[in-house]
């Protein structure tokens, strides 16, 4: 005998709403903006440190992490940020971004203004989904992956 089901009576109430995504993507973690004013004097750099939760050894192994500069309605350019000898650069490893300020003389650097940062991490599968997608061009990342301000 092989049994069966059968719609016996109503339907039931619907259930609870399930957590919001980040950023419109749950592949992508793009972090909200981080005001950077405090850095540290190790010769022949200043270094400054952000938390990113998202950056997991997955993302180090397979993904890929973009980090841009602010720079008002000017928009936002990547890193590496190089004005004239001076740039800012970054490193990255699980649960955190080091940014990077040094000059290409070694010289010490001005200490860095204050200046606002975004990290976007990236998921191996996002990268291969948007083969197009210029990934140091911010406008073309927040499009492709569907980030919000």
């Amino acid at each position: 005998m092989i049994g069966g089901c059968a719609k016996d009576g109503e339907t039931g109430p619907a259930g609870p709403a399930g957590p919001a995504g980040t950023n419109g993507n749950a592949n992508v973690i793009g972090t909200n903006s981080v005001n950077i004013s405090s850095w540290t004097w190790n010769a022949p750099f200043y270094n400054a440190t952000i938390s990113a939760n998202g950056i997991t050894q997955d993302i180090v192994d397979r993904g890929m992490i973009e980090v841009f500069r602010s720079y008002g309605a000017d928009g936002w350019t990547n890193l590496p940020d190089i004005l004239g000898i001076n740039s800012t650069t970054f490193t990255y490893k699980v649960g955190e971004v080091k940014l990077w300020n040094s000059n290409s003389d070694f010289t010490q650097p001005s200490y860095p203004a204050p200046a606002t940062y975004r990290i976007v991490i990236i998921s191996a599968s996002n990268r291969i989904a948007h083969p197009n997608t210029n990934w140091k061009n911010y406008s073309e990342v927040k499009k492709a992956l569907n980030l919000l301000d």
